[in-house]
């Protein structure tokens, strides 16, 4: 289950056609993916147009005979938050009541204070916060996972990328995800797909696990049960993160 891609066309800097999402949901769902949360960045989209736009992502899918659960979602940025108001976040947010949660990128320039503002506000707002890929966020081992741990405490999920975990990106990344990975912090993992140009599935992950972990166990939880609970149970936006 993939709580984090780019899979609607023509919204961000993900597929530019339908064609595309169709071709890479054809793959991840060959390669045993059974949910995707469409996660666009919400900055650039009028964000009440993503369920009619996931809506034409399932009926292509019907179309074309994919067994593959779409679902709506958004990748929240510091500055997207003073834009959107209740009714949008909850477009975006999945999980029970009582316990929905967002998806919100810890920033590649480091963990500002910018971002810890607005993760205080979405949990004052009633969300629990899905962190994505903190790995790829400047200086994330030399004081970055610091900065972030009272958001762990608040009970925030990380969710690690595919593809610093594959060292398919730079090596500071690939290190920072293994070391992250190490630490027994990383909640779930997810592709962050980008098709075509970064069409990562679960099963490469998956993989990539195993290989540096041994642990088969480990790589079906972050690939799969642990996502399968935080859509079921969500997080709360106090403490207690059900994903740990």
């Amino acid at each position: 289950m993939d709580l984090h891609c780019h899979l609607l066309p023509g919204v961000d800097d993900g597929p530019e056609t339908l064609d595309q999402s169709v071709a890479y949901a054809r793959a991840a769902a060959a390669a045993g993916t059974t949910t995707i949360v469409a996660t666009s960045h919400v900055e650039l989209l009028d964000v009440s147009e993503l369920p009619d736009r996931v809506e034409e992502v399932r009926g292509a899918l019907e179309t074309e005979g994919i067994e593959l659960r779409v679902e709506v979602g958004g990748e929240l940025k510091p500055l997207s938050i003073g834009d959107l108001d209740g009714d949008d976040l909850e477009i975006i947010a999945q999980g029970p009541p009582g316990a929905r949660w967002l998806l919100y990128e810890v920033p590649f320039e480091g963990v500002t204070s910018e971002f810890l503002a607005g993760a205080r506000e979405l949990r004052e707002r009633g969300y629990g916060l899905l962190l994505a890929h903190p790995e790829r966020s400047r200086d994330i081992l030399t004081g970055g996972l610091e900065a972030l741990e009272p958001e762990l405490l608040e009970g925030a999920v990380i969710a690690a990328n595919v593809g610093p975990i594959t060292a398919r990106e730079s090596v500071a990344r690939h290190t920072a995800a293994v070391a992250i990975l190490q630490r027994g912090i990383v909640g779930v993992l997810a592709t962050d797909a980008h098709p075509p140009t970064r069409p990562y599935t679960l099963a490469t992950g998956h993989s990539a696990l195993v290989d540096l972990t041994g642990d088969d166990a480990l790589a079906r939880r972050l690939t799969g049960l642990n996502a399968a609970m935080l859509l079921r149970d969500g997080i709360p936006s106090g403490t207690g993160s059900p994903a740990r």
